[in-house]
C-alpha cells in the first residue's frame, strides 16, 4: 500500500520527496532527520505505537506539519477519533484514488480534509451492517471496560484471573479493528451492549 500511495501522490509534488514510514520508530527519526516535511498522514494502526497517542509526539516534533488520518478503518467512529485528535484530516484507504489525491491536494494547500462525502454515502447502509462479532466472554469484558473498570477490577467482578481478562482484551481490540482501551470504548458506545448474562 505504500508504494502504491507513493506512486500516486509523486505528481502532486513538483520534485518533492514522499519518506515511508513503517513504523512509530521511523517516522518519528524521519521527522528528526532535518527534512522538512508539509504533510504527514499517518495510519491508525502501527506495530508499534497507537496512531492517535504517536500524533501528539508527531506534533511536538515537527510542530505546523498537518498530520492526517490515513486509515484502514471505514466506520465513523474513527473519523470522530481522528477529529477528537485535531487531525487536520482523514483519508480512508478505501477512497478512490481520485479523490484521495483530491484529499492530498486539499491538505498540502493548508485546509482540513475529511472524508465526510464517503462517510455519508455509508452512512444509510451502515444500521444494515453487522456488529462485531464479539463472544459473550468479549461483551462482558467490553461492558466491564465502559464502565472504566481496570483489569484486575474486571477480573473481580467477572470471575476471571488477569491474564484471562488480558487475553480477551487482545482479543476484543483485534475484532473491533483497535489498538487501545480509549479506542476499544468508543467503539463499544456505538454497539448499545448489555452485559450479558454469565450461563451465555
Amino acid at each position: 500500500m505504500q508504494h502504491a500511495l507513493k506512486a500516486m501522490l509523486e505528481p502532486l509534488l513538483a520534485g518533492g520527496e514522499i519518506i515511508c514510514a513503517a513504523s512509530a520508530q521511523e517516522a518519528v527519526s524521519a521527522l528528526r532527520s532535518g527534512r522538512t516535511f508539509h504533510l504527514v498522514l499517518l495510519d491508525l494502526k502501527l506495530p508499534d505505537s497507537d496512531g492517535l497517542r504517536l500524533m501528539s509526539l508527531l506534533r511536538r516534533e515537527a510542530p505546523g506539519v498537518p498530520v492526517a488520518v490515513f486509515s484502514g478503518q471505514d466506520a465513523p467512529i474513527y473519523r470522530q477519533l481522528a477529529r477528537e485528535a485535531e487531525a487536520e484530516g482523514f483519508l480512508s484507504k478505501s477512497m478512490d484514488p481520485a479523490a484521495l489525491v483530491d484529499g492530498v491536494r486539499t491538505l498540502l494547500a493548508g485546509r482540513r480534509f475529511y472524508d465526510d462525502q464517503g462517510e455519508r454515502s455509508r452512512a444509510g447502509s451502515q444500521d444494515s451492517r453487522p456488529k462485531p462479532r464479539l463472544s459473550p466472554k468479549q461483551e462482558r469484558v467490553l461492558c466491564c471496560l465502559m464502565e472504566g473498570l481496570s483489569n484486575k477490577e474486571i477480573a473481580q467482578r467477572l470471575d476471571l484471573s488477569e491474564r484471562t481478562v488480558k487475553m480477551h482484551l487482545t482479543s476484543v481490540y483485534h475484532v473491533l479493528g483497535v489498538n487501545t482501551r480509549s479506542q476499544a470504548i468508543l467503539v463499544g458506545q456505538t454497539l448499545n451492549l448489555s452485559m450479558p448474562p454469565e450461563d451465555a
